[in-house]
């Protein structure tokens, strides 16, 4: 495996790592802290669409013909993750899986991959016209 190969997966890895470590995390009082109701969810739709577009660009730099789009495996991927931090949390004390935060995930995830697609014609239209 080629060392750029490997670069292309780095932000990814580290960043499943983060969302993992953090949400190890038992939840403080949040009141002391003064942050608006619903930020969580901020956090998270903002966090999974950070996911999204790693793993695309991860997956992005392969040439090979694949069976299944991109966008797809994204998509499963991000949502496997989702899941299984929901689930996990359920474990962290203080901290509860919610159906609200896999929405926001979710909703990150989409938006992600949408901007992933952009990015990516956007990037082959420039090497068209140069």
């Amino acid at each position: 495996m080629r060392w750029t190969t490997v670069k292309r997966w780095v932000p990814l890895l580290a960043w499943i790592i983060l969302i993992f470590s953090v949400s190890s995390v038992p939840i403080i009082d949040m009141e002391g802290v003064g942050l608006p109701e619903g930020f969580d969810k901020i956090a998270h739709y903002f966090e999974y669409l950070i996911l999204a577009l790693f793993f695309h660009h991860g997956l992005s730099g392969r040439t090979v013909r694949r069976r299944l789009p991109v966008e797809l495996l994204v998509l499963a991927a991000c949502l496997a993750v989702a899941a299984v931090d929901e689930v996990h949390q359920g474990y962290v004390p203080g901290r509860d899986p919610s159906i609200f935060d896999f929405a926001a995930d979710t909703a990150g995830i989409l938006t992600g991959i949408i901007i992933g697609v952009r990015m990516i014609r956007t990037a082959e239209g420039s090497i068209e016209g140069a």
